[in-house]
């Protein structure tokens, strides 16, 4: 997910994935030490429910007058993320989507009712949390957790789910008259413009420098097992901080040597086996270096797999076999908008961070503008 700082303003944009959550309490942390009234600008289909819920936990937290705007669509997750904000507001042509939690498991029939059963656990969650903004009954609200339920600002307005409709910041390329037919994914990039909003951003601003306060002090002593306390001295933290970082570059520099080591004996190893295999074969003096650089470049399981399929007579297809290894390299760099969105939604979120104008490409592609 894309959080990033403007004043008092946080940018949440993107899925929320795993690992999110902390960050999040760390910059709305940083915002809370200067100021009493702060905007989360959300925009999101959804994502891990462990993290949105670490980052509503900090927002109901907070004693500061938090608002969330939402700026295109707060979907799944993201709609309950919206719930522990006393004041909620909705762009004009924005959307909220709320649905039972949703999973996906593999195994046996005791871990698919260990997934049931937390899933359950979420679904609770979730129906105590818009039972306590909509002030109904638990049974009352169920029926939002019964398939996708798409509301419009005007819907979530006259709901309850927000407080106040406010002008668009920006326009979805096309109509949005069917979301439950689009999917929240395909909603969510109609707005897609809006990532280009914190990329600018990131490019401009200068963050203000971080003083360490109680609570990050705390997650420095857990995550680095440092031999401090809340009440040592920031410099003392720098001080352990870089003793730590090299201690670690020692152990490092100890796991490279060892790696290198180990590569240099498989190498060894597998330079024999391939020797050996070419030799069973019964190859030919003047193809036996073709074999050989199929085994180093592709692979043993490779080598056997061509020593079978290939008559001995007949030297393999080398430059067939080398163009067909560097398809999925090429392939990446031809990606449409769809093909990130499917194969690596959080890889196009970084591409309109770090790469915005290859980003505007790609976007303006799929809706030629």
């Amino acid at each position: 997910m894309i959080l990033l700082i403007d004043k008092n303003e946080l940018y949440a944009y993107g899925t929320i994935w795993n690992g999110d959550g902390m960050f999040f309490v760390s910059q709305l942390a940083h915002l809370e030490k200067h100021y009493n009234d702060i905007k989360i600008k959300l925009h999101t289909y959804g994502g891990s429910v462990f993290d949105g819920n670490i980052m509503c936990n900090a927002i109901e937290a907070s004693k500061a007058n938090i608002t969330i705007d939402v700026m295109g669509i707060a979907a799944s997750m993201g709609a309950i993320l919206t719930m522990s904000a006393k004041k909620v507001r909705i762009v004009d042509n924005g959307y909220i989507m709320i649905h039972a939690p949703h999973s996906g498991t593999y195994g046996n029939a005791k871990n698919m009712e260990d997934t049931a059963k937390l899933l359950r656990m979420m679904e609770k969650n979730f129906i105590q949390r818009l039972g306590k903004r909509l002030n109904q009954p638990e049974e009352s609200v169920k029926k939002y957790l019964d398939g996708d339920n798409w509301l419009d600002a005007q819907e979530a307005l006259e709901l309850g789910f927000v407080s106040e409709i406010i002008p668009a910041e920006i326009q979805p390329i096309l109509p949005v008259k069917n979301p439950e037919e689009m999917g929240e994914s395909e909603v969510y990039n109609l707005y897609s413009e809006l990532l280009l909003q914190p990329a600018a951003l990131s490019r401009n601003s200068n963050p203000e420098q971080f003083n360490l306060d109680n609570n990050m002090k705390q997650l420095l002593i857990t995550a680095f097992a440092l031999q401090l306390t809340e009440q040592s001295s920031d410099t003392a933290f720098v001080n352990a901080l870089k003793e730590k970082f090299n201690s670690l570059e020692g152990e490092l520099k100890t796991a490279k040597s060892e790696k290198t080591d180990a590569e240099a004996k498989l190498h060894q190893y597998e330079s024999s086996r391939i020797d050996t295999m070419i030799a069973e074969a019964g190859v030919s003096d003047d193809q036996k270096e073709v074999y050989k650089k199929i085994g180093e470049t592709s692979g043993i399981d490779a080598l056997a797999v061509v020593l079978k399929s290939q008559p001995k007579s007949q030297a393999p297809n080398i430059s067939a076999m080398i163009h067909k290894g560097n398809v999925g390299t090429a392939a990446r760099m031809n990606w449409d908008f769809d093909k990130w969105q499917n194969e690596d939604p959080k890889g196009l979120e970084k591409l309109a961070k770090d790469e915005p104008e290859e980003f505007q490409k790609l976007f303006n592609a799929k809706y030629k503008k």
